[in-house]
Formats: structure tokens, C-alpha cells, sequence
């Protein structure tokens, strides 16, 4: 059975507007676009990482348009922390916080 609630939650990250925020990390800046290997080779391994699958209908097959999404969560830096959002391996969202 698919899950409506995944399914939505796929189609507004597909139906965003692309975020064009940046982070500097040790060995240059990273941008919306990038490849998980580039942000990987520029910032090093996140503090933590989260991977959403997507969804696999009852005919076993994921439907049209669905992508792979992770979280990666960089910090605490200086009390900041980058939460990056990936899109079918491409970086989609910057987000920092003080938590």
C-alpha cells in the first residue's frame, strides 16, 4: 500500500522552489546543486544522515517522479548547525539553526 503521506511529503520537495543558500566548510563552499560526492569531498561526513527511500506501490514499482531524499545535519559549529537537504543525490536546501 503506498503511503499518501510520503507521497505527498515527495511531491512538495519535487514542487519547491530551489534554495540558493551556501556553507563554507574546510575545503571550499558548497551549493544548491551539488552532488552528495562534492559536499562529501568538500565538508567531510555528517554529524548525522537520514535517507528516505521512496515509496514502492503494491505492483512493487516506485511511482512516476519519485525521488531518494536524505538529511544530513553538519554541527555544532560554534552553536550552528547546517541541516542540507538532498533530492535524488543533489543538494536541494541549506537550512542553519542555533538549537
Amino acid at each position: 500500500m503506498v503511503r499518501p503521506f510520503r507521497l505527498l511529503l515527495a511531491a512538495l520537495i519535487l514542487c519547491a522552489p530551489e534554495v540558493h543558500a551556501s556553507m563554507r566548510c574546510k575545503s571550499g563552499i558548497v551549493s544548491g546543486g551539488e552532488l552528495i560526492a562534492e559536499v562529501l569531498r568538500k565538508c567531510g561526513d555528517p554529524s548525522s544522515r537520514q535517507a528516505i527511500e521512496p515509496v514502492v506501490g503494491a505492483n512493487g514499482k516506485t511511482p512516476y517522479k519519485s525521488a531518494t531524499i536524505e538529511d544530513w545535519v553538519y554541527g555544532p559549529r560554534n552553536g550552528l548547525y547546517q541541516y542540507l537537504r538532498f533530492v535524488d543525490g543533489k543538494l536541494a536546501n541549506i537550512r542553519s539553526s542555533r538549537d
